[in-house]
């Protein structure tokens, strides 16, 4: 069957939500593409595919089974998406790399929730109870991703709760399946049967309960428990509905409840202790104390329990007749936000997005523990009520970040844990079903990822940054993140996303030369200093301290704004020297700022206003915001358009010089960066997870490329696209506008996805920190007036070369002014210099030069 056919059906089956649904109705696929992948790349699209902003956009399905047959190995489907967007044309943001592309095990991902995931219920007949902050409580089929088709709380046949009623804080169903309880904000628990009768009503008075376990006494009565924010343990008969007891077990709020054998509940807290509760009379049995707040439990079997705390600690104990004793501290990491366990297995999540699938069937061979055999609860804390280690640090891998521990695990029984990739948010839910074969996970962005956890093995993807990206640029041939106040620098490959180095600093801003051999960074904490770095090491050259805040830069300019009483001075100065070259008051301060290459027009923004400043001529054209947080601004080469992003979600495109801006709604929630690209357009991400390309002159939509992340940084430059997002990941993805691409397969991403790349190559360039791009090997002029390297004079200034005469001012220039001092205002980059052609490589970098043309369009 032609390729068109199968496309035009597939489209068809996609608005009947028949192909999302696992149907393909006869549909043939293209040559070298099997039914089963298909529907495996279909069903990890599906929740993109049915988003009514994509529904409808012609780009839209190529766009998305490209990006995921790249990151899954479907050369052959990648190949047929690609043909689609060559013979229609279509503009396409492809992803070309993602530092933590998504494991093999990832199978589907289910998107309904507005608000983060906050608990999930794997019921044993296999349908999927999830609830968020909200206390929006959805139910799923996990084979299809569809809704399940009966009211997760009331059920098909049960009452429907009154409008207003409380929304749900927890859930909890028994094991056989037979009953849901669900807690609300208020003081009542509902239980109900499976179809949705409602069985009974329990009182809480004063409680706010945020998770619920069922139990059963050692006679076989059931028993619901419920933990507080109060630190109290509520124990209920199911079937008389009277409460058992109400204890103060702890002094702080109650984050986890597992039953642990006939009678007997443990409890873990805020306050880092553990403790067991009788379920048939309500009194406490013994109990461990820890030093780190308790986040989750996961029984994995008759004897064994893991407990997970918020320093990232993994903790196995043995359970002796329902009372958890002698734990050991398995691995650490960034911060554990849930556990959960099925027979030999569990799972555990972390805020940096991870999940972690651990095997502890035989971890304890022989019933002891393994390495430091004291009995160390959670946190380093000693065993028996109240009692406390004197170091407070038993039990404890000696690396903060579990690396040492981990390995030690991998020589046990139940070895290191397998890293399962794809969320692009915090972790804050996890389900395993009893047989630890099917797994589900729910995020901050609201999303539920559902795992095959069958025969996966190691792997996972490249390690990010230790925290939410805050900065970055595109030097050359590598992408440059920084971490949000974690002093992390981080060099990628730009077309492979292979690290290339990294250093511990703290940046604020990051841009580089035009060449891109220098690389300029911004500490968070000390906007007043910049620093410069070789590019393709990370080593620092040189620093200097600037009259002001920096605002941003690019080249080896940069504006720098005033603070105190000299808050609305803004001026432009030399990365390198710190020199001011021109500088202007304004009616108020500004929040940000962006530049035209050689700086001849700034762009300033405040809260309420943009300005653009033509440095030349010292004039200012000004147009109203309808005020609200400022959170990028960006501006096109020619500084002809500017476009402004907001706290709303909205962008505000400006024609300059025209009285007012065209406002646009571009991200459901807020919007956290913008950058400009070559030929009147601009990038905005947010933490709505998508990348919006935009058409400047038409004040248009041109693309959106979904990416299930937070997004807090972007950059662009030359056809490329880098982001990063609220997990410290970088994504880099291609413009492709349906022009003929190489001959070849698609990046390799996946297994068995050998080949030369099949997503061109883009020409490399240079971006300020709003990333505009500059032209490679350019340098344009600081500020018009000045002479540029090359232009007469082989690089370097007057000063620093043996026997030149002093440098003629410019006509007009005032003492002080940058143009008397015209090789001194040029952008610095002495080193590589020269006439082109004519440059050397040296320790600065590798050479780079100026056409003639190129020099006569800068004079001009």
């Amino acid at each position: 069957m032609p390729v068109e056919t199968f496309w035009d059906g597939l489209e068809r089956r996609i608005a009947t939500g028949d192909a999302l649904s696992g149907w393909l109705g006869g549909l043939t696929p293209p040559d070298g593409v099997t039914p089963e992948a298909l529907r495996r790349v279909l069903d990890l699209e599906a929740h993109h595919l049915r988003d009514p902003d994509l529904a409808g956009r012609p780009a839209a399905l190529p766009q998305q089974l490209l990006a995921r047959a790249v990151a899954t190995g479907e050369n052959a489907l990648a190949g047929a998406a690609r043909r689609r967007i060559e013979t229609h044309g279509l503009l396409v943001l492809a992803t070309r790399w993602r530092t933590r592309p998504a494991s093999a095990a990832l199978r589907r991902i289910l998107d309904g929730h507005g608000d983060a995931v906050t608990g999930l219920v794997l019921e044993p007949g296999g349908r999927l109870l999830s609830v968020d902050a909200s206390g929006a409580v959805l139910a799923w089929d996990p084979t299809t991703g569809l809704a399940a088709g009966t009211d997760p709380v009331a059920g098909a046949c049960g009452p429907r709760p009154a409008l207003g009623s409380p929304r749900a804080r927890a859930l909890a169903v028994s094991d056989d399946g037979g009953l849901v309880a669900v807690a609300g904000a208020g003081d009542v628990v509902r239980v109900l049967a499976a179809h949705g009768a409602e069985v009974g009503m329990l009182t809480a008075p004063g409680a706010d309960l945020g998770v619920l376990v069922f139990a059963s006494t050692a006679g076989g009565a059931t028993r619901l428990a419920g933990g507080a924010a109060d630190g109290s343990v509520r124990i209920w008969d199911v079937i008389g509905g009277s409460p058992v007891t109400l204890t103060e077990g702890h002094t702080g709020p109650v984050r986890a409840l597992a039953a642990c054998g006939p009678g007997t509940v443990v409890s873990g807290g805020a306050d880092g202790a553990l403790r067991v509760w009788d379920v048939s009379t309500g009194s406490l049995l013994t109990g461990l104390d820890g030093d780190a707040a308790v986040t989750g439990f996961a029984r994995t079997g008759p004897a064994e329990l893991l407990v997970t705390t918020e320093d990232g600690g993994v903790h196995l104990l043995h359970l002796d007749a329902g009372a958890p004793e002698r734990p050991e501290r398995l691995g650490g990491g960034p911060a554990a936000t849930a556990a959960a366990g099925g027979t030999g297995s569990a799972l555990v999540a972390r805020a940096d997005g991870a999940v972690e699938l651990w095997r502890t069937s035989g971890a304890r061979a022989g019933g002891g523990s393994v390495g430091d055999s004291s009995a160390d609860g959670p946190g380093g804390v000693r065993g028996g009520t109240g009692s406390s280690s004197p170091d407070g640090a038993g039990g404890r891998g000696s690396a903060d970040d579990g690396t040492e521990a981990a390995a030690g695990a991998a020589g046990r029984p139940g070895g290191a844990p397998v890293v399962l990739t794809g969320h692009g948010a915090a972790v804050r839910a996890a389900a395993l079903s009893p047989d630890g074969t099917i797994a589900a996970t729910g995020d901050d962005h609201g999303r539920i990822l559902l795992w095959d956890t069958t025969g996966v093995d190691g792997g996972g993807g490249r390690p990010g940054l230790p925290a939410a990206v805050g900065a970055i640029a595109v030097t050359g041939d590598l992408v440059v993140s920084a971490a949000r106040d974690a002093g992390v620098l981080l060099a990628r490959d730009r077309h492979t996303g292979d690290e290339r180095w990294r250093c511990s600093t703290a940046a604020g801003h990051v841009w580089s030369d035009t060449g891109g051999s220098r690389l300029f960074t911004v500490a968070g904490g000390n906007a007043h200093r910049i620093d410069e770095r070789h590019a393709t090491t990370g080593v620092r050259a040189g620093s200097v301290g600037v009259n002001g805040a920096v605002l941003t830069g690019r080249g080896t300019l940069v504006v720098v704004g005033g603070s105190g009483q000299g808050a609305d001075r803004v001026a432009v100065a030399d990365a390198r020297t710190g020199r001011e070259f021109r500088s202007v008051r304004l009616p108020g301060p500004v929040r940000r700022a962006a530049l035209t290459p050689g700086g001849s027009t700034v762009l300033l923004g405040s809260d309420t206003a943009l300005v653009v400043w033509r440095t030349a001529s010292g004039e200012l054209l000004e147009a109203p915001l309808p005020g609200s947080q400022l959170a990028g601004v960006a501006l096109d080469d020619d500084g002809c358009h500017a476009v402004a992003a907001d706290a709303d979600g909205r962008v505000h495109v400006w024609t300059v010089g025209a009285a007012t801006v065209t406002t646009l709604r571009a991200d459901p929630v807020l919007l956290r960066a913008v950058a400009g690209l070559a030929g009147h357009r601009a990038v905005t991400a947010g933490s709505g997870g998508s990348v919006l390309l935009w058409d400047l002159a038409g004040a248009g939509l041109l693309g959106r490329a979904p990416l299930d992340a937070p997004l807090t940084a972007v950059a662009a430059v030359a056809g490329t696209i880098v982001v990063g997002d609220a997990c410290g990941d970088t994504h880099c993805l291609d413009v492709l506008e349906g022009a003929p691409l190489p001959v070849g397969t698609i990046p390799e991403q996946g297994a068995g996805a050998p080949g030369p790349a099949a997503v061109p190559e883009q020409g490399t360039g240079a971006t300020g920190s709003a990333a505009i791009p500059a032209a490679r090997g350019s340098r344009a002029a600081a500020i018009p007036g000045q002479r540029a390297p090359g232009q007469g004079e082989p690089g370097g200034t007057a000063a620093d070369r043996p026997g030149a005469g002093p440098v003629p001012a410019a006509a007009g220039a005032e003492p002080g002014d940058p143009a008397a001092g015209a090789a001194d205002a040029q952008e610095g980059e002495r080193a590589d210099s020269g006439p082109a052609g004519e440059g050397e490589p040296t320790e600065a970098g590798p050479a780079t030069g100026r056409t003639p043309l190129l020099r006569r369009l800068l004079r001009s």
